[in-house]
């Protein structure tokens, strides 16, 4: 009777229905004054009357800023008569204050594309930047430099101590696709972390080379090192500042092609979230990027899907994005980009996919458990499919780092993003959070734990239909 009475308490405590409270909503973009001809003021309305909640924007190219800047190079066009430069960021902060909308910005690393000609020429001359195999220098850092992630660690802490801004946003903290860097300084470092000369450069390093797993390994170490620089110098500062990094979709070959280890950055502890640019013209390629990274993560840090809005047709396109990364497990998302284009679309999701209001969320490296599949232990294995009626146990177990007695709240089984209704198994043992459900139909279905403040979801166990 008494292992009854504790069932029916486990069940009132954990399984009231209740909406998703947070969700990030949030656009990138380019251009430092706003939408063409709009200023500040009235893009970040338009986002904040449509149900938006954050923006992404480019303030910073590390090398230049739109705003004025000691470490960096303001950028010439924003001089002013009186020699001033005008302050771009300020205008978009007081903007997103104004209208309640969080404000990451979104700083380009490696890439001085659309820096000032001669800033670019600056560093190249100087030897910061990667050569290709041919010997063309191009206009990207190279990341194993002491001096470029001095020039990072600067910038930032510059950047979070002058402005108080929601987050700080990297992106391009990569190599180029192709062959880099070939250089002689990457020889001489890669050598010096070898312990032996390279016999033959740059052959040895490229596709089939003795020498290019350990080379490429050697680039994905400086990637990391150079976010490392990054991450120590905001949270120095400001330990609460969200940091967080644009990453590929496809992680497992962007580790190789551009040496960015999205999982490895997980497991170190180096981001607050990640924004995987799950662009493709191929929708069910895109959902199994999403799935793919969900797999990987296992809710450790949010997982805001990048949407490329420019390769919709029209804004149907971009509801159906929108609705893959609910129904898969995704903490939120972020269009790519805000242009003309996407503020004519906004009214229309208004009207669907953003109607309900919802608060961005805030993460800053706070604790978050550890999922852990008992009987679906992979992505492929959590593939299961469903004919004739087949019994498919959706069981794992959460693990509640620190926490010794039962926690109250509540816990839902989401199907396709919405409260399923079906009957679970609910048990807490030693730390550990034991859920079960037998799915009745096909679906994505995922676990939601609210404990406090803090909201967990699993990732995503698909059912076919």
């Amino acid at each position: 009777m008494m292992r009854k009475h504790l069932l029916i308490l486990l069940l009132t405590l954990f399984c009231c229905v209740s909406f998703r409270a947070q969700e990030l909503r949030g656009a990138w973009i380019h251009s430092p004054t706003g939408i063409a001809g709009w200023g500040w003021d009235k893009t970040v309305k338009a986002l904040a009357d449509n149900g938006f909640n954050a923006i992404f924007a480019n303030l910073s190219w590390t090398v230049c800023s739109d705003y004025p800047s000691q470490i960096s190079t303001p950028r010439p066009s924003l001089k002013q008569a009186d020699g001033s430069y005008r302050d771009c960021l300020q205008e978009c902060l007081d903007a997103c204050r104004k209208y309640g909308i969080q404000l990451h910005v979104w700083v380009v690393v490696c890439n001085m594309g659309e820096s000032p000609k001669t800033v670019r020429e600056l560093y190249r001359n100087a030897g910061r930047t990667q050569v290709d195999k041919d010997g063309k220098v191009s206009d990207y850092l190279s990341p194993q430099l002491a001096a470029n992630r001095q020039l990072l660690a600067e910038v930032l802490t510059e950047l979070v101590q002058k402005y108080d801004i929601d987050g700080v946003h990297l992106d391009y903290i990569r190599y180029p696709f192709g062959d880099y860097d070939c250089s002689a300084t990457a020889r001489k470092d890669f050598e010096k972390k070898l312990g032996r000369a390279v016999a033959k450069w740059p052959e040895d390093i490229l596709k089939g080379g003795c020498d290019r797993a350990a080379y490429r390994q050697w680039c994905r170490e400086n990637v990391t090192g150079l976010l490392k620089a990054g991450h120590d110098a905001v949270k120095a500062v400001k330990p609460k500042m969200q940091f967080s990094t644009a990453v590929y979709g496809h992680w497992p070959s962007a580790r190789e092609s551009v040496a960015q280890d999205a999982a490895g950055w997980v497991d170190k502890g180096l981001v607050d979230f990640l924004c995987p640019m799950n662009y493709s013209g191929k929708p069910e390629e895109a959902r199994g990027w999403l799935l793919q990274q969900l797999d990987v993560v296992q809710g450790r840090v949010p997982i805001y899907s990048g949407l490329a809005n420019y390769m919709c047709e029209s804004v149907e396109g971009l509801q159906q994005q929108i609705r893959d990364t609910r129904k898969y497990g995704a903490d939120g998302f972020i269009c790519f980009q805000l242009k003309e284009n996407l503020a004519e679309w906004l009214p229309t999701l208004k009207q669907s996919e953003t109607a309900k209001t919802v608060k961005a969320p805030v993460a800053y490296g706070q604790p978050r458990p550890t999922w852990k599949w008992t009987t679906h232990r992979s992505l492929w294995d959590r593939l299961a499919f469903w004919r004739d009626k087949q019994v498919v146990e959706y069981d794992c177990q959460m693990q509640m780092t620190g926490m010794t007695s039962r926690p109250t709240g509540r816990v839902e089984l989401l199907r396709d993003g919405e409260t399923s209704g079906l009957p679970m198994e609910i048990k807490w043992k030693k730390g550990t959070l034991h859920l079960k459900v037998t799915p009745s139909e096909g679906g994505c279905y995922r676990w939601k734990v609210m404990i406090g403040d803090n909201t967990w979801f699993s990732t995503t166990l698909v059912v076919s239909r």
